[in-house]
């Protein structure tokens, strides 16, 4: 029964690719490689009119496609701002996804903020490895 429940909440091969393929499309800048996300995948934050934008419980595999559009409308607007500090679950596609963005960023001039990022350095991305990168990339704020 463990294994079976590893199988069951491990990502499909479709997720997994297209997190990849939305990471690299946001890198990029390249809009033409990402879809509209799927009908049934759960709506997106609405990015508020003024403020940081806010990201829910989880970024993971799972939620990285369709937040990749609304990263990619965020940044081209101009903003830099991104609130982090309600996000329990993050896995290696959600740091790519931000660290992503900071490059993204900085491509436009200006330097991604993560309001509540301390918890990333401290967990996931120091356990990945990723919190020099995640740093260098982006301002963390408490």
């Amino acid at each position: 029964r463990p294994v079976a429940r590893r199988r069951a909440a491990a990502a499909p091969p479709a997720a997994a690719a297209a997190a990849a393929i939305a990471a690299t499309a946001l890198a990029s800048g390249d809009t033409q490689l990402v879809a509209a996300p799927a009908a049934d995948a759960a709506p997106a934050a609405e990015a508020p009119s003024a403020g940081p934008l806010r990201l829910d419980a989880s970024l993971s595999i799972r939620e990285v496609g369709e937040r990749v559009l609304q990263l990619k409308a965020w940044l081209a607007a101009g903003r830099s701002e991104l609130d982090v500090s309600k996000l329990e679950t993050i896995d290696t596609a959600g740091l790519q996804l931000l660290l992503a963005a900071a490059a993204a960023a900085q491509r436009s001039g200006a330097r991604l903020r993560l309001i509540g990022g301390q918890r990333l350095l401290a967990g996931a991305a120091g356990a990945l490895g990723l919190a020099e990168p995640l740093t260098a990339a982006a301002e963390i704020l408490p």
